[in-house]
C-alpha cells in the first residue's frame, strides 16, 4: 500500500501561491508576444507594402516601355526612405534590371520584413518582372526591448510581492504549529492549555480541542470503570469455561483432558477402563433420559468407591490408581468392583435397572490409557469381564498392522490397485462356462497379490468397505457390458443398508446395461439385521431384471423360513460341507435337504469349492445345478 506523505498547510499555500506567480507570468509573457507579433510587425509588413504600391504604377510603365534608365528614378521615392535596407527589380526571365542596397544598414541585420510585388503589362496582363523590398525592423526590435523591460519590471515587482506573502501566511498560520506542537505527544488524560489568540478559525479550533479532552477524560473514566468490572467478568467466564474443559457435564466428573492433564504429571501407577456392555440398548429401550440418568449414577457409585474417577466419553469411565500394587491385588480389587456392580440396582422414574461391566487394565508406564483400551477390546472381543494388557500379546503391533493395511487399502483405491478376478461356474449338465462370480482382490505396492481376507476385515472397520463394493461393481459391470455371461457381485448387508451404495448401484446396471445379467450374492453367512431392508433392495434390483443368489448356505444364520421372505434366484451350498461331502454322510444329507429345498422354491443350486473330481461326481449325481472350485476353474483376471 503506497502511503502519501503530508505537507505543512503553510507548504501548500506557498507551493499555491508559486504555481499562481508562474502560471501569471507566463500567461503574461505569452500574451505580450503574441499581442506584439499581431500588432507590431503586422504594422510594419503594411508599411513596406504600401511603399511598393507607390511606385508599381510608375516602374509598370517604365518597364513597358523598356526604360530602364528611368528605373533609379522612378523608385527614389522609395529608397530614399530610411527603414528600406535593400530593394532589387527582376525581369520576367529573372534578370536583375535593378538593385539597391542602403549604405546606411549594409551591416544591419535588421532585415526581418520582406515584400515582394509582381509586375504585368497593363494591356494583355503579362509577367514583365518583380520588385523585392526588404524592410528593416530596428522599429520592431527596439518596441520589444521596451516591452520586454516592462515586462521583466513587473515580474520582480511580483516575486517581491510574493515572498512577502509567504512570510505573511506563515505568521498567519504560526498559531496552527505551536497547537500540533503541543498536540504531537497528547495522550488521553493529560490536560493541554491552549492560548486562544489569532483569527477566529483558530479560537474554533482551540475551543473545539478542550471539549474534546473533556469528553476524552470522560470517556476514560467510564472506560476504567468498565474495564475494571471486564476484567472480573472474564475471570469468572475463564474459571467457568476451565470447570467446563476439563470437568464432564452429565456426570460432573473429570473428564478425559483432565485425565491426560495427571497423565503427564506421573503419579498413576495403573488405570482401568470401565465400560457399561450394550449401553446403546438401554438407550434404544428406555430413551436417552433415562440412560443419562444411569450414567451420572453409575460415575456417582464409582467415584465413591475408587475417589478418582473420570468420564472419557459415551459409556465408559477410568478408574486410576496411585498406590503401588501387583496384578493379582488389582485384579481381586476390580473383580470385587464387577461383582458390585453386578448386584447393584439402579433406580430411574420408576425403572430398576442392573448393569453389567467389562474392564481394561494396564499398569504404570507410557501409554497407560492406551493399552488400557487395547485391554478393553481384548476382554470385549473374547467375552471375558475383565483383562489386563499383556506386552507379549503383541496386540500394539496388531494394531499397527491393521492401521498399516487400512492405509495400503486407502492409497490402492486412489491409485487403482482393487481389481477383479472372475472364477468360472459350470454348468453340471454340459460342463460349460455359464457364469462368473467377481471376486476382490488388492495388488500391493510391489505388484503382489493381496488376499481378501487380509485387507475386508480392515476395510469394514475403517468405512472403506463401501469404497471397495462400488469399485468391484463398476468394474464388473463395465467388463460383462462387453461379454454375454452371467456375472455375480457379493454383497453384504451392510451394503444393502447403505442408500447410497444401492442407488450407484442401481445406477451403474441400468448405464451399462447389464441389469438382466447380474447376480447379487448376499452374503447371509455374515447376518441379516433388517429383512425389510433386504427385500425391499431385492424387489428393487429384480424390477430390473436382477437375479438374487444366497451364498454361503448351509452355515451360520442359515434359516429355511427367512430365505422364503428373499425370494432367491439361486442357493449357494457353503464350502464347509461341500469339502467333506465324500467322506461325511450328515454333510451329505444336509446338502441333499438345501438341493430338494431349492427345487421346491424354484431355485438353482451352486456348489463351492468343489477342489477334486470325487466331489464333482459326487455332485453330480445329487444333481447340483452349477459347479464353482479350482477344479473346474480358478479365478482369473478377464480383463
Amino acid at each position: 500500500m503506497i502511503t502519501l506523505s503530508k505537507s505543512r498547510l503553510s507548504y501548500k499555500i506557498v507551493g499555491s501561491l508559486i504555481l499562481i506567480f508562474f502560471l501569471t507570468f507566463m500567461t503574461l509573457g505569452i500574451v505580450v508576444s503574441m499581442v506584439f507579433e499581431n500588432t507590431i510587425v503586422v504594422s510594419e509588413k503594411q508599411k513596406a507594402d504600401l511603399l511598393l504600391r507607390t511606385i508599381e504604377k510608375p516602374l509598370q510603365i517604365a518597364l513597358y516601355l523598356k526604360f530602364y534608365d528611368q528605373i533609379e528614378k522612378k523608385v527614389s521615392p522609395v529608397t530614399s526612405v530610411p527603414d528600406v535596407t535593400k530593394l532589387d527589380i527582376y525581369d520576367n526571365n529573372g534578370k536583375t534590371l535593378y538593385s539597391y542596397k542602403s549604405k546606411e544598414n549594409m551591416t544591419s541585420r535588421h532585415e526581418a520584413i520582406r515584400v515582394v510585388h509582381v509586375i504585368k503589362e497593363p494591356t494583355r496582363g503579362q509577367l514583365m518582372g518583380s520588385v523585392t523590398l526588404h524592410y528593416s525592423d530596428l522599429a520592431y526590435e527596439e518596441t520589444r526591448d521596451s516591452i520586454q523591460k516592462i515586462v521583466y519590471g513587473v515580474g520582480a515587482s511580483m516575486f517581491i510581492i510574493f515572498f512577502v506573502a509567504v512570510w505573511w501566511v506563515r505568521f498567519l498560520l504560526s498559531p496552527l504549529t505551536n497547537i500540533a506542537k503541543k498536540v504531537r505527544y497528547y495522550k488521553p488524560g493529560d490536560q493541554l492549555v491552549f492560548e486562544e489568540e489569532g483569527s477566529v478559525e483558530i479560537e474554533q479550533i482551540v475551543t473545539a480541542f478542550n471539549a474534546m479532552q473533556k469528553t476524552t477524560h470522560h470517556y476514560l473514566t467510564e472506560m476504567e470503570a468498565m474495564n475494571t468490572s471486564l476484567e472480573g467478568a472474564v475471570k469468572e467466564k475463564t474459571l467457568e469455561l476451565e470447570n467446563q474443559y476439563y470437568m464432564d457435564r452429565l456426570t460432573g466428573l473429570p473428564n478425559r483432558f483432565s485425565l491426560q492433564e495427571k497423565l503427564l504429571l506421573g503419579n498413576i501407577t495403573a488405570l482401568a477402563i470401565v465400560n457399561i456392555d450394550d449401553f446403546k440398548e438401554v438407550n434404544d429401550f428406555f430413551g436417552i433420559d433415562i440412560g443419562d440418568e444411569i450414567l451420572k449414577q453409575t460415575g456417582v457409585w464409582l467415584n465413591i468407591l475408587s475417589d478418582s474417577c473420570y468420564r472419557l466419553g459415551s459409556d465408559e469411565f477410568a478408574l486410576t490408581f496411585s498406590t503401588v500394587m501387583n496384578q493379582d491385588e488389582l485384579e481381586h480389587r476390580l473383580i470385587t468392583l464387577i461383582k458390585l456392580l453386578d448386584e447393584k440396582t439402579f433406580m430411574v422414574k420408576e425403572e430398576s435397572l442392573n448393569i453389567r461391566v467389562t474392564v481394561g487394565v494396564a499398569l504404570g508406564g507410557e501409554k497407560v490409557l492406551t493399552r488400557a483400551d487395547i485391554a478393553l477390546h481384548y476382554a470385549k472381543e473374547n467375552k471375558k469381564p475383565i483383562a489386563f494388557y499383556d506386552q507379549t500379546e503383541r496386540v500394539e503391533e496388531l494394531y499397527r498392522s491393521n492401521l498399516t493395511m487400512a492405509s495400503d487399502v486407502r492409497r490402492a483405491l486412489f491409485e487403482h490397485r482393487i481389481v477383479c478376478y472372475y472364477q468360472p461356474i459350470v454348468d453340471f449338465r454340459t460342463g460349460e462356462i455359464h457364469k462368473y462370480e467377481t471376486l476382490v482382490r488388492m495388488i500391493d505396492d510391489e505388484g503382489n497379490i493381496v488376499p481378501p481376507m487380509e485387507f475386508l476385515p480392515i476395510a469394514k472397520q475403517t468405512k472403506l468397505y463401501p469404497q471397495i463394493t462400488l469399485e468391484v461393481v463398476y468394474q464388473a459391470c463395465n467388463l460383462f457390458a462387453l461379454r454375454s455371461e452371467e456375472f455375480s457381485i457379493n454383497l453384504s448387508d451392510s451394503d444393502i443398508r447403505n442408500s447410497h451404495t444401492v442407488s450407484e448401484i442401481i445406477r451403474t446396471i441400468t448405464q451399462t446395461g447389464t441389469a438382466s445379467r447380474v447376480v447379487f450374492e448376499i452374503l447371509e453367512s455374515e447376518g441379516i439385521e433388517s429383512y425389510s431392508e433386504v427385500t425391499h433392495f431385492i424387489a428393487q434390483v429384480k424390477a430390473l431384471g436382477a437375479k438374487i443368489a444366497i451364498d454361503d448356505f448351509g452355515t451360520g444364520y442359515s434359516n429355511f423360513e427367512n430365505i422364503l421372505k428373499l425370494n432367491v434366484d439361486y442357493i449357494k451350498i457353503d464350502g464347509s460341507l461341500i469339502r467333506e461331502i465324500s467322506i461325511n454322510s450328515r454333510h451329505h444329507i444336509i446338502v441333499e435337504t438345501i438341493i430338494d429345498f431349492a427345487r421346491k422354491i424354484g431355485a438353482k443350486t451352486i456348489a463351492e469349492f468343489v477342489s477334486d473330481e470325487e466331489i464333482y461326481a459326487t455332485l453330480k449325481k445329487l444333481d447340483v445345478d452349477y459347479s464353482q472350485g479350482y477344479f473346474t476353474g480358478k479365478p482369473i483376471s478377464l480383463a
